[in-house]
């Protein structure tokens, strides 16, 4: 059998959704295709958990819906409510969905207390950082003093390699990438600052920002700031990071 890898995806009203939806107040369920491709090329069945307004409150829902996969994938998405690292609303901030951050964030911790083997992406690893009690600088694009790399590529494809990462020594991502060339994608204008307490980098951009973490003392913890799910089907390098995160978890439910 497959592992199952649960997916969590994002609500969006009309309105985001462009002209084609006209009829007001519907909401959408969504996550971008390429997680469930990535996961399937990997080996694993990807499952989707939507955002359910009703069960926000309730653990024991959380908990028998976590129940049912044997891994959990924080996708990328919005900006994260500054409130949650000390901080507050600055120029450049872009939309934030409060209630889906303190959803992901309870499932994180849920599936933690499970031990369910994580693998978090762009926004996934910078709410790992949060949820280790860490901060993020609210842009890093907006000001060009911060860094001369486009973190925000929108004009390149989404397999396009922005800018090489260097991966540290004695990580599971050194163990992964073991003797490559590591060139990623870049779609965020967010970045970690302060790294979460227990919390090892793995992966950093030639200006310096961190682009990975791990926890060490977790069974499966893994984070990144680039978009491997976009690169996957082009990039074999790229679909080590799913094979290793599929077949950890495969193992682990053995």
């Amino acid at each position: 059998m497959y592992p199952k890898i649960l997916i969590i995806s994002f609500k969006i009203p009309t309105e985001k959704m462009g002209e084609q939806y006209e009829l007001e107040g519907v909401d959408f369920s969504l996550v971008t295709q390429d997680y469930s491709e990535a996961l399937s090329m990997a080996g694993a069945i990807p499952l989707i958990m939507p955002y359910i307004e009703a069960r926000r409150d309730d653990d024991q829902y959380i908990k028998e819906f976590l129940n049912e996969v044997d891994g959990v994938v924080l996708p990328g998405g919005s900006d994260i409510d500054p409130a949650l690292y000390n901080s507050y609303p600055q120029k450049y901030l872009g939309n934030i969905s409060p209630e889906r951050d303190r959803w992901e964030l309870k499932i994180l911790q849920m599936a933690m207390e499970m031990k369910k083997p994580i693998l978090g992406i762009c926004r996934g690893f910078q709410l790992i950082n949060i949820h280790y009690g860490g901060s993020l600088k609210v842009d890093v694009c907006g000001n060009n003093a911060d860094s001369k790399i486009p973190h925000m590529a929108l004009m390149v494809p989404k397999y396009y390699k922005t800018h090489q990462v260097d991966i540290q020594e004695n990580t599971r991502l050194a163990e992964i990438f073991a003797g490559d060339e590591v060139a990623v994608n870049s779609y965020h204008h967010q970045a970690v600052d302060k790294v979460g307490d227990g919390l090892k980098v793995s992966a950093v951009a030639p200006d310096g920002f961190v682009e990975g973490v791990e926890d060490p003392d977790y069974p499966y913890l893994v984070g990144v700031q680039w978009h491997p799910e976009m690169m996957a089907a082009r990039d074999p390098i790229q679909l080590k990071l799913f094979k290793d995160f599929v077949d950890y978890v495969d193992q682990a439910r053995k």
